[in-house]
């Protein structure tokens, strides 16, 4: 995929060969998680389609084929502001820091959009934590539109 500099973004879906990086990267998102847990689920899920609900993962590498980010999608029966269901829903999406704001994560948005195209779906739905900034501003530049706020509560008895 072009990048507004010209040279390619190459993103691609998961592979067994990444699963080590994807778990890696999903332990950088995800810095509370079990990080054996992580590992495990990334394996299953490379290894049997399972271990994680999830319908399709993709890549995104840099110029040597590393990778550098990933986005991972579901498919929700409903998600908030959506009119249709099924919906993809993006779980994850990361992008290493050092290769930010060059556009691969615009690159693994795209191939998420895609994906849902082909398949016939209509929207895309994703969410991000209420503080997290960086997210917020992230979906907005691919196009999403903010459709609701919402801070969760318990209460252990």
């Amino acid at each position: 995929m072009p990048s507004a500099a010209g040279f390619q973004h190459v993103v691609r879906e998961l592979e067994r060969r990444d699963v080590d990086a994807w778990a890696a990267m999903r332990g950088r998102l995800w810095p509370d998680a079990n990080s054996a847990e992580l590992v495990q689920e990334a394996r299953d899920f490379v290894q049997n389609g399972c271990g994680l609900l999830l319908d399709a993962v993709f890549l995104a590498e840099d110029d040597t084929a590393r990778p550098i980010g990933f986005l991972e999608m579901s498919l929700r029966v409903t998600s908030d502001g959506c009119d249709s269901s099924p919906v993809p829903h993006v779980e994850g999406w990361f992008v290493e820091d050092a290769a930010r704001g060059r556009g691969r994560g615009r690159a693994l948005m795209r191939a998420a959009e895609e994906w849902s195209r082909a398949r016939g779906y209509k929207e895309l739905a994703s969410d991000t934590e209420i503080h997290n900034e960086g997210s917020l501003l992230a979906h907005q530049k691919c196009g999403f539109e903010e459709v609701d706020r919402l801070i969760k509560f318990r209460k252990k008895l």
